[in-house]
């Protein structure tokens, strides 16, 4: 059986900044929704929505969305710095309508804890954060957006959640290129994000928002339905 929930004190955007301060002066940085392909054969959809609101000493961006790959559902909230950094996560992963796992994370000053529970059981880490440190589900791709945020540094540590590890990921530009979707060639810029399981490349607009995603190594991509609006 699944654990019973726990009430965590999980960092709250709102409550941090307070409700004005996301009233006034929010807005919606990106919107849309992907179609997930396996070795070409369509396995799932997702759609996110990415708001930036002001903050005490500079911007937050908050992300939310809803995946759906296989079997597999999920849905989560990350809260981040203006650089991207993770500072709250909530998420929710469902296998044939049953809750699998539970994932609840908050930040601190150079500190990221996560809280996981899963039907066998809970568990709970630590991370230190660096600069350029992100937060990325592999199985969640507009996540992706916040490397554009770390895009200028050479490498990044990255935290994922779902497997509560931390590595050290390189960074490298690959210009400019192009990305067809919904039959208009749409321009972006490309950047790859490397370790020793191979690249992730990631194509954002002009105004970094999330054209395309893939992982070659296993032959997911995950292209956006509609250019950006």
């Amino acid at each position: 059986m699944f654990p019973a929930r726990v009430a965590l004190p999980v960092f709250s955007m709102v409550s941090l900044f307070g409700s004005a301060a996301l009233a006034q002066g929010t807005a919606v940085i990106d919107e849309g929704t992907f179609t997930i392909t396996r070795s070409g054969a369509p396995v799932g959809r997702e759609s996110f929505r990415i708001i930036r609101a002001p903050a005490p000493g500079g911007q937050v961006y908050q992300a939310t969305g809803t995946s759906v790959i296989d079997a597999v559902k999920a849905t989560m909230r990350l809260g981040t710095d203006s650089l991207g950094s993770p500072v709250s996560y909530e998420s929710e992963v469902s296998e044939r309508a049953e809750l699998v796992q539970r994932l609840r994370g908050r930040g601190r000053p150079s500190r990221f804890g996560l809280f996981v529970q899963t039907r066998t059981g809970e568990s709970a880490r630590e991370f230190v954060l660096t600069t350029g440190a992100l937060l990325l589900d592999e199985s969640v791709f507009h996540h992706f957006f916040f490397v554009g945020l770390a895009a200028q540094q050479s490498e990044v540590v990255v935290i994922s959640p779902r497997s509560a590890q931390q590595e050290r990921m390189r960074l490298q530009s690959r210009g400019e290129e192009g990305v067809e979707i919904a039959g208009r060639t749409i321009r972006g810029r490309r950047v790859s994000l490397v370790n020793g399981d191979g690249p992730r490349e990631v194509w954002l607009d002009g105004q970094g928002r999330l054209l395309k995603v893939t992982i070659p190594d296993r032959g997911i991509v995950a292209l956006r339905d509609d250019p950006p609006k």
